[in-house]
């Protein structure tokens, strides 16, 4: 009986403890994106006007400013959250001047109607201007429903989706998108709700869970050892 205890007591513990070193791999990983994050917002802004910027790899998470105009065009990403309340992120396509590659300018957050069928009102400036942000890929997550990879019309030239697939909106836009998106300055006007949360950022999250994982594994060892010298006293076998 103690062998038995003993041996699962290992495997508990084992296991508790490979949980917590995977928290503090995850809690590392989390701030070598966050350093190189804060790395490339540090580094001289892109000019997304020149010719042969669209290397979305090289670009994620520097500054960017771009010269042009907001289309008529406007692509809602449908079930995002702020504060528990469910959304659009709102993208608006932004024609380069000198290029003819345009790019999709995320401007925030917006709640959505209960009614499905009813189109927001969206008001978009089509003159021409200069923006800033930061360059950023659309986020991944989120609930994707029956038919996520529909594109659907809501008014004249707005639809929506749920997911951002660049090669499938080339021709719902009608020309071509840049394969990554602008994240529009918080103090940037023409936005929406915009509370962009840097990526890396939550690693006290991953040491917090894996001090839990190594207290759980601590206590299997403690409560084991009593237990054996509890029936190591009673002469229990």
């Amino acid at each position: 009986m103690r062998i038995d205890l003993l041996a699962v007591a290992l495997i508990v513990t084992s296991l508790f403890i490979a949980l917590g070193m995977w928290q503090l791999d995850r809690a590392e990983q989390k701030r070598t994106t966050f350093a190189e994050f804060e790395r490339r917002g540090n580094a001289p802004q892109v000019d997304l006007n020149q010719s042969g910027v669209d290397d979305a790899a090289e670009l994620l998470g520097y500054r960017t400013a771009a010269a042009g105009r907001y289309l008529g065009t406007t692509v809602l990403l449908d079930n995002q959250m702020h504060q528990g309340r469910a959304g659009y992120l709102v993208y608006t396509a932004f024609a380069l001047d000198g290029r003819r590659e345009i790019v999709l300018v995320n401007r925030g957050w917006i709640n959505a109607s209960a009614d499905r069928g009813r189109a927001p009102e969206i008001a978009t400036p089509i003159v021409s201007q200069r923006l800033e942000g930061r360059l950023s890929l659309p986020p991944e997550g989120g609930l994707r429903l029956k038919g996520s990879d529909l594109i659907e019309p809501l008014a004249g030239g707005m639809w929506r989706v749920q997911g951002i697939d660049f090669t499938a909106l080339n021709a719902t836009v009608g020309a071509e998108l840049l394969p990554i998106t602008v994240l529009l300055n918080d103090n940037a006007p023409d936005g929406f709700v915009r509370a962009w949360t840097p990526p890396g950022s939550g690693e006290s999250r991953h040491f917090g869970y894996a001090l839990q994982w190594f207290a759980l594994a601590a206590t299997v060892v403690v409560v084991t050892l009593v237990i054996t010298l509890r029936r190591g006293k009673a002469g229990t076998p």
